[in-house]
């Protein structure tokens, strides 16, 4: 048992802390710890113990105040906790365990195929420029306290899903643009289960949940085979984790700090959203960098099951400026390293061909296909305004053009005034109108 020196157990920390079950990785942790009497209190008026009750210390618990308490070692505020060797070397960066492929029976399951917890085999049919873009629907779920801890906004939720879709895509302009486009893009689920409309994303108050305790997701989830499950609260005490269960269950999900969670998060140096795309690298089936250490001879059987991650020792933590381990610089840039937030820049086109075999082998249901436009005037599938084609040309690509060129809409911008060529010019006009036109007209090849 380590002892916190510096942040000792104090009598008043008995008073804000009450007794709860933690799971995680669907596995019950305490630690037994002599108690003195004078943590046993009343209950607060929200009906909850201020104290444990028994002997028994939960493995982490954040009291309404914001104080922590981990492994039996109190800390004030997050902030104190995080910059810990509770936190920094007892592994709560995050709660991902790389499974045991003999004795988790979970990891059983997936022993047979590609992308399975003993090997990755690479092939032409899982790579990106050779097969389709997934999208996959997302629900997320905010669990938050009484007191209001734990709230995130719509607008918040939808910055994570934004940073998900720049990392995944690779998209210009943005922190992810270094990195392999994977494919894989993520959209808030506009139908929920029983197929009516939703933002795709519930709130729900409790303060068990809120301290990830109570089997939220038996409860909460929505069909885990159609459905991302994200649930955002206090994570257990880590940033964010994803349990090694049986895909498409009620336990399968994605769980993240909820400071953490989304773009200017108020968890610095954790506040960019990048605890979000490295968990569902997770759920996609990728390891950490450094899982398995140096690994050996065969880097598609050991290690992080690829090649193109070099062999890393240990976590980055922090932003080095060349971390080596196992005779190579270590991939502190890679979203599945321990490294701060803006440090983490790319997937590898290995971890990409990977989770787009998890996506075929394990998760098979879950995406949805984005068709291939049949020419530039295929802007729309039919009966929505996402710009998403459908290989048709009919009205509603007409309709969904002259809804953006309406509103000078800068993908309305076609081509430069005067010509036919198809060039922008930075201005949405007539010439851009009757270009499209004609393109509309011609239909598909």
């Amino acid at each position: 048992m380590r002892v916190q020196q510096s942040v000792p157990v104090l009598p008043s920390f008995g008073r804000a802390f009450h007794a709860a079950c933690v799971f995680v990785i669907g596995t019950l942790a305490t630690t037994t710890l002599a108690a003195p009497p004078h943590w046993y209190g009343p209950l607060t008026s929200g009906g909850e113990p201020r104290v444990p009750r028994a002997n028994t210390l939960p493995d982490y618990y954040e009291a309404e105040d914001g104080g922590i308490l981990v492994d039996g070692m109190y800390f004030p505020d997050r902030a104190t906790y995080v910059a810990s060797d509770a936190f920094l070397q007892g592994g709560r960066r995050c709660g991902y365990v790389t499974p045991d492929p003999v004795l988790d029976p979970a990891a059983t399951l997936r022993s047979q195929s590609d992308c399975s917890f003993t090997q990755t085999v690479i092939r032409p049919e899982y790579a990106t420029e050779n097969g389709p873009v997934y999208r996959i629907p997302v629900v997320v779920h905010v669990l938050q306290r009484t007191n209001g801890i734990g709230f995130l906004s719509e607008a918040q939720v939808r910055s994570q899903i934004d940073i998900l879709n720049e990392d995944f895509r690779a998209l210009p302009g943005t922190n992810g643009s270094l990195g392999a486009d994977v494919g894989i893009e993520f959209f808030l689920a506009t139908e929920d289960p029983d197929g009516n409309p939703t933002t795709g994303i519930t709130y729900t108050t409790n303060n068990t949940f809120y301290n990830d305790g109570g089997s939220y997701w038996n409860s909460l989830s929505w069909d885990p085979e159609r459905y991302m499950n994200i649930y955002t609260n206090s994570a257990s005490g880590n940033l964010g984790y994803v349990p090694i269960v049986t895909p498409g269950s009620s336990s399968d999900r994605v769980v993240v700090l909820w400071e953490s969670f989304g773009r200017n998060a108020p968890f610095a140096p954790y506040d960019l959203g990048r605890t979000g795309t490295h968990e569902v690298g997770h759920y996609l089936g990728l390891d950490h960098t450094f899982g398995g250490g140096c690994g050996g001879s065969d880097c598609y059987r050991s290690g992080d099951l690829l090649c193109d991650t070099n062999a890393q020792e240990s976590p980055t933590f922090g932003c080095p400026s060349n971390p080596t381990s196992c005779a190579s610089s270590d991939p502190k840039d890679n979203y599945m390293d321990y490294s701060f937030d803006a440090c983490m820049t790319r997937f590898t086109p290995e971890q990409a061909n990977r989770m787009r075999c998890t996506l075929m082998f394990y998760r098979p249901d879950l995406a949805v296909v984005v068709p291939t436009a049949c020419s530039p005037a295929d802007l729309t599938t039919t009966g929505n305004a996402e710009g998403e084609p459908d290989g048709v040309v009919d009205l509603s690509d007409f309709s969904y053009y002259l809804s953006i060129w309406s509103s000078s809409d800068t993908a309305a911008d076609v081509t430069t005034t005067g010509t036919a060529s198809g060039i922008p010019d930075g201005t949405v006009d007539l010439s851009d109108f009757s270009f499209y036109l004609s393109l509309w007209s011609a239909g598909c090849p």
